[in-house]
């Protein structure tokens, strides 16, 4: 009782002087209170962590703590995004599926191709999904950056596997595209013969799916077949913990915008008729790849980020709503 109290109090003290919502996240389907209470009055989150790893604006509404969710009752499927699978010391969500395993959940990365199309990867994904015991869990799909696509065209591709789904979380999730897509996909065929970890050079135009004008299509087009909830954790770092990898790609998306993660603009990261949880301080792969190892140095910054909190956090929000 003594941590709500204390939380609520610190709530009142920064919500008078809190900055407005970035541009394009205000939503009536606001789930920033509910998710500050289920991340924040966690036995493992510490007062200081919270607001180290959550970013807090005006306009969010205090809410009762979730009840956590049943590990039981939940598998848990992961799907990375672009290129991470082309990598073995890459391991998205390496830690929380860990965690996860431990704490009774069903827990797994799904396989998907590295440089595949959004259509392609839905396929694999529907396969792999198809081939799950069907033994009452509901299935929460986890999908960052273009996962997140991945996890959503399954849901359309394959709406007979979808009353097994409690929802789709997306973590900085590429739902409307990137203009970085946008500059980059004139030369995409050129960048498909270069050669990237492991990888063959994969099915479909994975670039052109991540333009803004290809997602802007899918919304209108494909859209309206989703019957599932989308969930969408927001990135959005300061700039001291941007990943050299993605400095450049944050310089250039700020001409639009400087709330972006490195990759995606924080307006991007959400869609119309989906649920807001937060916006956490962590850029676009931080957010969900555990640091590679001291190899990676020159690519990814090694932060100390509370990422399976934050994920097993949105899983307790979905389940009090399933």
């Amino acid at each position: 009782m003594m941590r709500v109290v204390t939380a609520l109090l610190a709530f009142a003290a920064f919500a008078a002087f809190a900055d407005e919502l970035p541009e394009g996240l205000r939503t009536d389907r606001d789930l920033r209170g509910a998710y500050r209470a289920a991340l924040c009055d966690r036995a493992d989150v510490t007062a200081d962590l919270c607001a180290r790893t959550l970013r807090s604006y005006a306009g969010e509404t205090p809410a009762p703590t979730p009840r956590p969710a049943d590990p039981s009752r939940y598998r848990l499927l992961f799907i990375p995004g672009f290129l991470a699978a082309c990598f073995d010391s890459i391991r998205s969500f390496e830690d929380v599926i860990e965690v996860a395993r431990k704490q009774g959940y069903a827990a797994q990365l799904l396989d998907v191709g590295g440089r595949d199309g959004v259509r392609e990867n839905a396929r694999r994904i529907g396969q792999q999904i198809g081939k799950l015991p069907d033994d009452g869990r509901r299935l929460v799909l986890i999908g960052h950056s273009k996962g997140a696509v991945e996890a959503l065209q399954m849901l359309v591709d394959h709406p007979e596997l979808g009353a097994r789904v409690a929802g789709v979380l997306s973590v900085a999730g590429a739902l409307q595209g990137s203009p970085l897509a946008d500059d980059v996909a004139p030369i995409a065929p050129a960048l498909g013969l270069l050669p990237v970890g492991h990888c063959r050079r994969g099915e479909g135009a994975p670039i052109r799916d991540l333009t803004t004008g290809e997602r802007a299509r899918w919304w209108q087009e494909e859209a309206p077949k989703l019957t599932r909830p989308l969930y969408s954790l927001v990135a959005l770092p300061d700039l001291d913990l941007l990943s050299a990898l993605v400095v450049l790609p944050s310089a250039s998306l700020s001409r639009h915008s400087r709330d972006n993660d490195g990759m995606l603009l924080a307006r991007n990261q959400v869609a119309a008729g989906g649920y807001l949880l937060g916006v956490v301080n962590a850029d676009h792969l931080t957010v969900g790849i555990p640091y590679p190892g001291d190899a990676w140095v020159f690519a990814f910054r090694k932060v100390d980020f509370a990422r399976t909190q934050v994920i097993l956090a949105a899983i307790d929000v979905i389940a009090a709503r399933d």
